[in-house]
């Protein structure tokens, strides 16, 4: 009995997280993942200064003074232009989804045949190279969707697990 109270509990915890992390991925998407870009900067700007740290703490490998520096500048900008940094990682994506798109198009073609499963593939393949396309030229509004689409799986998931939890209750309660 003391394991299911154990249990209720980590998940009553674990899925009021969840649902507070779903709630905040839905309804800011924009700062969520500003946020994440500031946060994997300032991740880089700790490496440069651990690394610049180590080269002056007597470390006089002038490969840790480079890779100490490169990595202050490249934080920094990651931090400054952040907006920039998500556009071109979208953009990228794009470059690369839209590619697979029309690979898959082309080999469709030359492989060609009236099954149904043939029709499915090309219209697939069709969507991933409008998507492609869409994280090419309207990158910012499909990671906001993505992330609102993530934000709302995150808030059905923890849903289910504090059912789950008012299940494991009536169980203890019995």
């Amino acid at each position: 009995m003391e394991v299911l109270k154990d249990l209720r509990k980590n998940e009553l915890i674990n899925n009021i997280i969840l649902l507070v992390v779903g709630i905040i991925l839905t309804i800011w998407p924009d700062e969520t993942l500003d946020l994440a870009v500031n946060i994997v900067g300032s991740v880089v700007i700790i490496f440069g200064v651990i690394n610049l740290y180590m080269f002056f703490k007597g470390n006089n490998d002038y490969l840790t003074l480079f890779i100490g520096i490169l990595a202050l500048v490249a934080g920094i900008c990651i931090i400054v232009k952040s907006a920039t940094i998500i556009s071109i990682i979208h953009i990228l994506i794009g470059i690369a989804v839209l590619a697979n798109g029309i690979t898959n198009l082309k080999a469709l073609l030359d492989i060609k045949n009236d099954s149904k499963k043939w029709k499915v593939l090309f219209i697939s393949a069709i969507i991933t190279s409008i998507f492609g396309i869409l994280l090419i030229f309207k990158p910012l509004f499909i990671a906001d969707m993505i992330i609102r689409i993530g934000g709302i799986i995150i808030i059905i998931a923890a849903l289910e697990g504090l059912l789950i939890t008012h299940d494991i209750k009536k169980l203890i309660e019995k």
